[in-house]
Parts: C-alpha cells; structure tokens; sequence
C-alpha cells in the first residue's frame, strides 16, 4: 500500500513538472504587477545594490534571485518553479508525520491553487515567504527548534508582515523555556538592519524604508472586511475549499481541532493582517488588497485541505467510485486553477519599448536615453535606477545631456512612485525637443489566461464565473507614451 502512494506522488510531481514546464515556456514576459521591475533589480543588482535595501523591494528577495537572473528570464522562473515543488514537497512531509490517508494529494492541493500557481515561476516575494512558513513549521513537527527560529525569522526579509509567524514560534518556545529562541527570532531584521546601515550609513534608514508602506498614498478607496473570504475559492480553488471545510467539520467532530491548531492560526492571522492593512478606512498602509498577498498561507490552507480530501476519501469504500471521483477531482482542480491562471505573454507596453530601444541602437546609438519607464531598461538590459545609455527622466537630467532620445509616459505623470516630474507641457517647451512618434494602446488581456476561450457574453453564468476565477489575476493596458529627441 506504502509503494503505491509513493508511486502516485511520483506521478502527481511529474504532472506538475509538465504543467509548470508548459506555461514557463509560453512564458516570455512577467506577472503582470511589479515582477518586471524586482527582475530588473535582481538582473542589475552589482550596480545598483545601495537601491534595493527599501521595504519594496525586500533584500531576501533580491539576495535570492540576483544569480538565476544573470541567465536570463527562463532560468530565473525555473528557479522559482523549484521553490515552488520544493514547498509542496515539505507540505507532503508534514502530511506524512500527522499520519494523514492519501497526503499525496498535497501536491495538486496546493500545485493547482490558481493564483500561488500564477506567482509560482515570478520572482515575487510572496513565494519564498510560503516556502519558510511551510519550512518552519514542518521543522518544528521534528522539534528543531533552532532550526525553527533561523528560518522563521528569515521571513521577515522576504514578506515583513509575516514576521508575525516568527513571534508566534517565539511565544511557545519561550513557554518552553527556551530563551535562546529570542536572539534566532532576531536575525532576520539584524541583518537587514546590519547590510542596510553599513552600505546606506545611517542606522535610522532602515526603520525609514520600513515605514515606506504606511507612508505612501493609497490609489484604491480600500477593501471590504469579506473581500478575501469571498475570493478564497478564485484564490484556493473550489475544490481546496470545499476539502477544507469538510477537514474543519470533521476535526470538530472527532475533537482534534488541536492537531491543526498552529496551522489554522498562521492561515487565518495572514488573511486577517492582509485585511486590516487594505480595509476601507482604516488607511494602515497603501495595500490594494492583491489576491496574492494571501496566496503566502497558500500551503497552510491546502494543509488542512488535503486532510480533509483524505477523510473523505477513506470513507469511499468502493474502489469502482474512487478512482472516478478522483479523476473527476483532479480535473476540476486543474480547469479552475493552472487552465485558469494566465501565460506570462509579453505585454503591448514591452513590445513598443522593445521597438525604442532598437530605435536607439539603429539611429541614435550616442543619445542618452531618458525615461521613467523600467520596461525601457529591461529592453535595454540596463538598471532602472540609470545604467550606461539609461537615465531616469528628471528636470537635471533634461538639461544635463546634450544628445538625448526622451520617452515621455502618460501613466506616469504625477505619480507618486516618480521622485520628479518633467511634464508633457515641458517637454513640449523645452528648447531643441522637437516629437517623434506618439503610441497609445488599449489591449485587453484576457487571451493570455487559456480558460478566456469559453468566455461567452450571452451566457451570463459562463461569464460571471471565468470573470470570477480569473480576478486579479490579469490586467488592461491603456498607455500612451511619447518619443521625444534633443540635439
């Protein structure tokens, strides 16, 4: 019976391996919020190392992904893909220790869970951070305690607000006396501390950059205090959800709720800090409330899930309705998760900033170029915060250059992500700027997600629910950028 279980986790990770490997390679662009702009940072990181210390961009993240990202895109989604399987991987082990029936079953729980599937080949923080919960926990099942500590507070440099995780293993093994708990749970912020004060030289700096988030204008009125419970199942998927609810019954039921106690706290205190922090109102920090904010208990939720699903499945006697049930389960959970996510397809905006910077190289290979645009410096394979032949759009660099190729964006006129604003009317006043080329696109991204080819607008159940699984998980773009030359 044991080599039978082995032999369908084998399966089940290398129909993972295919999937994965299927939307990697119909893959050439990024997800689609902040991805481009982390890969920019982590592919230029040598040169811009002193910009990458701020609560943005998160110096695990960055330390993590630096090498892949000089091989290129593939390698760095590959890289991720292995995070990824590593993670259900150690979910699987802690199935096994809680003697959980049928824990291979973890591998699609959490592998097809739409929107950690979508992060899962990006260099986003949010997966790694899954990855040392999942660590941590399955560690302290094995009573690792030190081990527990070192990568539970390592947290903290990928995912801040999930440090909580790390407080959380410190107030047991304090209650267990285990006082060398309280320097472990410290590494992570000291040595973000540490690296931040030695390269920036000032220690107050690094409290600053934490703060950035609470500082910064939120563009959206804020969230509902249900919005991430109605969204769970376009999140988890139906099928998890529903294991889930079945895992939380009979727990109860039989009285062993304390069995996943630890679980369901780390699950249910992510989802509520994701929604204080974006609930209307209340203005904590300038979270829109991203569905993948919770995809990080991703993992914890399929836990508990994949218990349910193997109480339930023992409870089916008859093998000639097991096998069916589980076909039928497992492709379901592929169509509304994996099949509902969409390719990482290059967008409109890359593609015109592709176009620019073989402009440059075709006809003004001397110009400097300018622009706010970090799509720009990844086209040029230059750092966003200004390389060789890239510089940020700004009123000194305006005048400082003699030769230089401008590419104005509508989008990013008085935004508060851009430190200085040089205007369209500027631009238009400036001496020796004389226009180019106007672009303006409206492109809907809906081709990108397989599932969209059912989409039906006569069929408003159809329609309701591929708009529903498929939420947050693209965007439009409605763009328009002006390319200006001095000389």
């Amino acid at each position: 019976m044991q080599e039978k279980k082995n032999y369908t986790l084998v399966i089940f990770f290398g129909l993972m391996i295919i999937v994965q490997a299927v939307w990697i390679m119909n893959s050439n662009g990024f997800y689609f919020i902040d991805d481009s702009c982390h890969f920019n940072y982590n592919r230029h990181f040598f040169s811009s190392y002193f910009a990458s210390l701020g609560s943005w961009h998160r110096l695990g993240r960055v330390w993590l992904y630096t090498l892949p990202a000089q091989f290129g895109l593939k390698v760095t989604q590959i890289f991720a893909s292995i995070i990824f399987l590593s993670t259900i991987y150690i979910a699987y082990k802690i199935l096994k220790h809680k003697n959980v029936p049928y824990a291979e079953w973890i591998v699609p729980i959490i592998g097809f869970q739409p929107v950690l599937f979508n992060i899962s080949f990006s260099v986003l923080a949010e997966l790694p951070a899954a990855f040392l919960i999942v660590l941590s926990y399955y560690l302290y099942l094995k009573d690792k305690y030190k081990a527990v500590m070192i990568f539970s507070s390592l947290i903290f440099m990928f995912r801040t607000e999930y440090y909580y995780v790390a407080g959380l293993f410190l107030l047991i093994y304090l209650f267990r006396k285990r006082w060398i708990s309280i320097p472990l749970f410290l590494i992570g912020p000291f040595v973000w501390f540490l690296v931040s004060w030695i390269i920036q030289e000032h220690w107050w700096l690094f409290f600053y950059d934490m703060a950035m988030h609470a500082r910064l204008p939120r563009i959206t009125e804020g969230i509902d205090w249900y919005y991430y419970f109605y969204h769970m199942p376009a999140v988890y998927g139906f099928v998890q959800c529903l294991f889930f609810v079945i895992a939380l019954v009979y727990l109860i039921i039989k009285k062993k709720i304390g069995d996943y106690g630890l679980v369901l706290l780390i699950f249910f205190t992510g989802v509520f800090i994701q929604t204080m922090f974006a609930l209307k109102g209340l203005d904590l920090s300038c979270s829109i409330g991203q569905l993948r904010y919770i995809a990080v208990v991703g993992p914890m939720f399929g836990i508990v899930s994949a218990a349910g699903l193997g109480y339930f499945y023992s409870t089916l006697k008859w093998r000639s309705l097991k096998y069916p049930v589980q076909i039928i389960l497992l492709v379901v959970m592929f169509i509304l998760g994996p099949y509902a996510t969409p390719f990482h397809k290059e967008y409109e905006l890359e593609k015109e900033c592709d176009k620019i910077a073989r402009l440059h190289d075709e006809k003004y290979k001397d110009y400097i170029v300018l622009s706010n645009l970090h799509q720009l410096a990844n086209s040029m394979d230059e750092a966003d915060i200004g390389g060789k032949l890239f510089q940020h759009l700004t009123k000194s660099n305006l005048e400082k250059y003699d030769k230089e190729l401008i590419i104005w964006s509508r989008e990013l006129e008085g935004s508060p992500f851009v430190d200085e604003t040089v205007t369209l009317d500027r631009l238009k006043k400036y001496p020796k700027v004389k226009l180019l080329a106007t672009v303006t696109e409206i492109a809907n991204r809906n081709s990108d997600i397989p599932i969209y080819r059912y989409y039906d607008w006569n069929k408003k159940f159809r329609r309701d629910l591929i708009e529903y699984l498929t939420y947050d998980q693209y965007s439009w773009e409605d763009f328009q950028i002006k390319i200006f030359v001095k000389e």
